[in-house]
C-alpha cells in the first residue's frame, strides 16, 4: 500500500475536473469504478475509486481518493492498493507506487496552477 496526503487551495469541483482532464496520464487502462459526493454541514466531500491494469505485475491495482473541502482548501488523501505479488506477504510495491506517483504528479501540477491563480 502506498499513501499520499496534501492540502491544496481551491474547491472539489475544480480539482475533480482537473483530475478528469489529466486522467489519461494515469494509464491507458484507467477506469473510474465509483464516485460519491456530498456534504456534512459546510464540509464537502468526494470519494472516488480508480483502477488500472499493471503490466509489470500482470494484475489490477486500485487508487482510492478522498477529498474534503473546508473553506478555500481541499484536503486530498490517496491510497493505492493491490498490484503486488506474493501469497502470504507483499513482495513488491511497484504498481502501487507507480499509480500513486502518477496521481501525485497531477495534484502537484494543480497546486502550482492554483498558486499562480490566487
Amino acid at each position: 500500500m502506498a499513501h499520499y496526503e496534501t492540502t491544496v487551495k481551491g474547491n472539489i469541483a475544480e480539482l475533480r475536473d482537473f483530475i478528469n482532464l489529466k486522467k489519461s496520464t494515469l494509464g491507458i487502462t484507467i477506469s473510474t469504478e465509483d464516485e460519491v459526493e456530498g456534504n456534512v454541514g459546510d464540509i464537502k466531500y468526494y470519494v472516488a475509486g480508480y483502477e488500472r491494469f499493471a503490466y509489470i505485475g500482470q494484475n489490477r491495482v486500485s487508487l482510492n481518493v478522498t477529498m474534503i473541502e473546508s473553506g478555500e482548501y481541499v484536503r486530498v488523501i490517496a491510497t493505492s492498493l493491490g498490484g503486488s505479488q506474493g501469497v502470504f506477504m507483499k513482495i513488491n510495491h511497484w504498481s502501487e507506487d507507480n499509480f500513486l506517483g502518477a496521481f501525485t504528479n497531477i495534484i502537484e501540477e494543480y497546486k502550482k496552477k492554483a498558486e499562480n491563480c490566487f
